[in-house]
Formats: structure tokens, C-alpha cells, sequence
């Protein structure tokens, strides 16, 4: 199988070196990068992501992406230039700790027109700056549901505008993976982050939910995927912009989906 692990180290604990601990207990070889310093990502200045860099790679640890907010907004109150700024500045981060890869969403909307005029200078400007969008299922957003999704992504697919996969969130609004989003995600699929819900849509360990997480990844290997798996369990907390476990319930979470990466 061609997975990589990697984690929302910040699920575990604030103070970073208790989080690179953990995760090389847990041989767990990259971060998304969320918040650090007590911080989110984009309020880090290059001094702090420099500092971050240092300490990963002294732990024999790589980055996966900038878990940025990027488009957490309405479109009616947001400004799209504010979030296309915000891209920037993410692109930044990014070449700073070596990565291409940046984490965001779409803006919360209806319309599709205001979307897509919302989202295509983004996606123009990653295709300049050479980095790679992973777009997210989220919350009340535009792109949380499948069939927007779907339009989404068949607007704009790209190598530079992709998939980040959310079992939680697709329960969560009354949508299961193996009936609503596969197989036609497959081909803009890049990575997937791993935290289950049960039908009331309380978030659990992988494989203790309704998200088909088993049967997702079992699928997924007959089709021959490969790609990274993020681990983002949001166990004690979860709110508007991340999560927190803690570092016994990330050892659950994490353990968790190992047992089923056995079971495959």
C-alpha cells in the first residue's frame, strides 16, 4: 500500500516538542501545519516558521501542507481579495518549510457563478506560484456537499487544485463516502484526512463511525491509490478553525487507524 502517515500535530498538544515526540513514538513521519507557537499558521512570521522548520527536521520529521482557513468565510461578508492575499501568504509559508501543498476550502455560498468567480484567481495564481491546492470538505461550505463538490472540481481540476477528503465532515451533513463521493472523486483524490463520526454526527476513531473509513480505504487500494493520510481526530474539540485531542486521545485515534492499515 502506498500511504504515508501524517497528523494535525497541534491535536496533541500546544507546546511543539511534546508534539514531535509523540509522533515519532508513533512513527508518524509528517505534520499538517495548523497552528504553532499558539498560533495559526498565518499569523506565524518567517522567523517562528523558520523555527518550526528547525525543530521538525530535527526530529527527523517533514511537513505535508499549510492547514490554511483559506476561504473560511461567506462570500456576502468575506472579501475575495482578502482571501486570495491570504493565498500568498500561504504560499510563502509553504516555500519556507519546503512544501508545495496548501490546505483551504470554498467560501460559504449558494451561488455557483459567485463561486466560481470567487475561486478561479486562486486557482490561476497556484498555477503561477507552482503550489498545490487541497480542497476540503468542510463544514457549511460550498464545497462540503458532493454535488458542488463535483462541479468544483470539474471546473477547476489541475495538479494544482485537488482533493483533501474528510470522512467526519461528509457525515456530518448527511453524506457517506462509498454512496455520495466514490468513485468520482477518485481521480481528483491527493489526500485524506482521518476522523470518523457516528450518525449524530459525534466525532470517534476511525472505523468506530458510520464514514466508511475501512470500506473507503479497502476500495481504495483495489484502485491503487497512493497518497498521504492525515491524521485530524478533533476528539475533545472541534471548532470553526481546528481541533484538539489531546495526547492520549490522538494515541487512540492514531493507533486506531493502524489497526485497519493492518487489517488492508
Amino acid at each position: 500500500m502506498g500511504f504515508v502517515l501524517s497528523a494535525f500535530a497541534d491535536e496533541i498538544d500546544a507546546d511543539l516538542t511534546v508534539q514531535l515526540a509523540q509522533l515519532k513514538e508513533q512513527g508518524i513521519g509528517l505534520i499538517d501545519l495548523r497552528t504553532a507557537f499558539g498560533k495559526n499558521v498565518m499569523l506565524l512570521s518567517d522567523t517562528e516558521v523558520l523555527e518550526a522548520k528547525s525543530q521538525v527536521e530535527a526530529a527527523g520529521l517533514g511537513f505535508n501542507c499549510v492547514a490554511s482557513p483559506i476561504n473560511k468565510v461567506t462570500v456576502a461578508e468575506g472579501s475575495a481579495q482578502d482571501e486570495l492575499a491570504k493565498l500568498m501568504r500561504a504560499s510563502q509559508i509553504a516555500s519556507l518549510v519546503g512544501i508545495d501543498r496548501i490546505r483551504i476550502f470554498t467560501p460559504e455560498g449558494d451561488d455557483w457563478a459567485e463561486i466560481e468567480a470567487w475561486m478561479a484567481p486562486q486557482v490561476a495564481l497556484a498555477e503561477e506560484l507552482g503550489v498545490v491546492l487541497l480542497h476540503e470538505n468542510d463544514g457549511r461550505y460550498y464545497g462540503s456537499i458532493p454535488a458542488n463538490a463535483q462541479r468544483l472540481f470539474e471546473r477547476f481540476h489541475s495538479e494544482h487544485f485537488r482533493a483533501a477528503f474528510d470522512f467526519a465532515n461528509s457525515v456530518q451533513h448527511g453524506y457517506f463516502a462509498m454512496k455520495d463521493w466514490f468513485p468520482w472523486l477518485l481521480p481528483y483524490l491527493e489526500t485524506i484526512h482521518i476522523k470518523d463520526a457516528r450518525e449524530d454526527g459525534k466525532v470517534v476513531p476511525a472505523g468506530e463511525g458510520v464514514g466508511q473509513v475501512r470500506e473507503t480505504l479497502t476500495w481504495l487500494v483495489s484502485e491503487g491509490w497512493e497518497g498521504v493520510l492525515s491524521i485530524e481526530p478533533h476528539l475533545q474539540f472541534a471548532g470553526d478553525r481546528g481541533g484538539f485531542s489531546g495526547t492520549e486521545s490522538f494515541g487512540i485515534a492514531s493507533t486506531a487507524i493502524k489497526g485497519i492499515l493492518e487489517e488492508l
